[in-house]
């Protein structure tokens, strides 16, 4: 047999090296990956966060989002997680699932916690945020209460609502061991429960064991002298509680 015979027709062979030229052939490694298409932003603001890192478990080397916050890695088929580091934000993993030849495009949300940052980017960022938290802002500048922000908070290490709480001098906590439940209250009556506020509505209870990482500020009333004016009311007179979460729409 000649050899001749198990190549291709001369012109069916530059036909195929055209094809490659022009692109009508995808290469192999496109049917064989995916790509994905990020963007990092802070969880509240919606601001793109520059550098962060993006790593993919048992994936290629790890990336880093330019200052749009966007990215563009290859990714092989199937279920892989995806985990976003960055300077000032806790860092945060995603199961996502690709096929092969897939262009997926997502947007990956950090929460701010403000570690490492100068004193100056933490408050600037703070002051994009005052229209929804303007009226704790000013109240705490009053300080006619006692106040804990999400930055204290977070330098103390509290871990629930009932902890931050029972720090403020003046605040009890009593639990009933058998319904496990708990109530906080002032420490002049711990039978006059306080009152509870979230996000500038009146509610009737608060569970103590909330986690606190979703929780902006903190504000505590202890007296009828100290309850600011839009707080007060029938039941006032034993203590307001005042609670702002944080707003996430970019989570």
């Amino acid at each position: 047999m000649h050899c001749c015979l198990l190549a291709p027709p001369p012109r069916l062979g530059w036909l195929l090296v055209g094809a490659l030229a022009l692109g009508l052939v995808p290469p192999a490694a496109s049917q064989t990956t995916g790509k994905l298409r990020g963007k990092v932003v802070d969880t509240e603001t919606g601001e793109a966060i520059a550098a962060a890192l993006i790593k993919i478990k048992n994936g290629g080397a790890p990336v880093t989002a330019d200052a749009a916050g966007a990215f563009t890695t290859v990714v092989l088929p199937g279920s892989v997680v995806v985990t976003v580091t960055a300077l000032g934000y806790e860092s945060r993993s995603w199961k996502i699932d690709i096929a092969a030849g897939q262009d997926m495009q997502r947007t990956f949300g950090l929460e701010f916690t403000g570690e490492k940052l100068p004193e100056i980017v933490v408050n600037a960022r703070a002051d994009k945020l005052v229209p929804r938290y303007a009226d704790f802002e000013r109240r705490r500048a009053k300080g006619s209460g006692a106040y804990l922000r999400w930055d204290v908070i977070k330098q103390k290490n509290f871990n629930t609502v009932g902890e931050a709480a029972r720090s403020i001098r003046g605040v009890k906590m009593n639990c009933d061991q058998r319904n496990f439940e708990c109530y906080i209250y002032m420490a002049r009556d711990p039978n006059c429960p306080a009152t509870w506020w979230v996000d500038g509505v009146q509610v009737h209870s608060f569970t103590e064991s909330t986690p606190i990482r979703d929780v902006y500020g903190l504000e505590f009333y202890r007296g009828p002298s100290e309850v600011p004016a839009e707080f007060t009311g029938s039941t006032a007179g034993c203590g307001v509680i005042v609670v702002w979460t944080k707003s996430k729409p970019y989570q």
